[in-house]
């Protein structure tokens, strides 16, 4: 199992009235580590007609992620049929190693002429997978 570690960039507009990361900035955090490590191979999908839908997202709060505080983000990607991936999140003190959160994606490769399910590319499971 391979896993990538993305460092998060706490903004000051993503905190909340009560002084913490708002829990819906978290999606964000998710959705820019994902893009960060897929941006390559996603390009390369689009210009092959194939592109990535995400079909289901969830995040679990453990403990209130602060302004200031150094988080990284580290990610796996697991085969979860012929036609999804799935990408795990957590997102943890760099310091500490406190968790703060973990977070799950399902993502479905899509024909975009189409809009019907494909396999994912076999170049996704050697880079990201295995």
């Amino acid at each position: 199992m391979k896993k990538f570690i993305q460092p998060v960039n706490i903004r000051f507009f993503d905190i909340d009235m009560n002084m913490h990361v708002n829990n819906s900035v978290y999606f964000t955090y998710m959705e820019n580590a994902r893009t960060e490590l897929l941006m390559d191979d996603f390009l390369k999908c689009k210009k092959e007609g194939k592109t990535f839908v995400i079909s289901e997202t969830s995040c679990k709060y453990k403990n209130p992620m602060r302004l200031g505080d150094h988080v990284i983000c580290e990610i796996v990607f697991t085969v979860r049929r012929a036609v999804q991936f799935n990408v795990e999140y957590t997102f943890k003190n760099e310091d500490t190693g406190l968790i703060y959160a973990v977070g799950d994606t399902k993502v479905v490769m899509i024909n975009e002429a189409s809009n019907r399910p494909i396999p994912i590319p076999q170049h996704l499971i050697d880079n990201f997978m295995n």
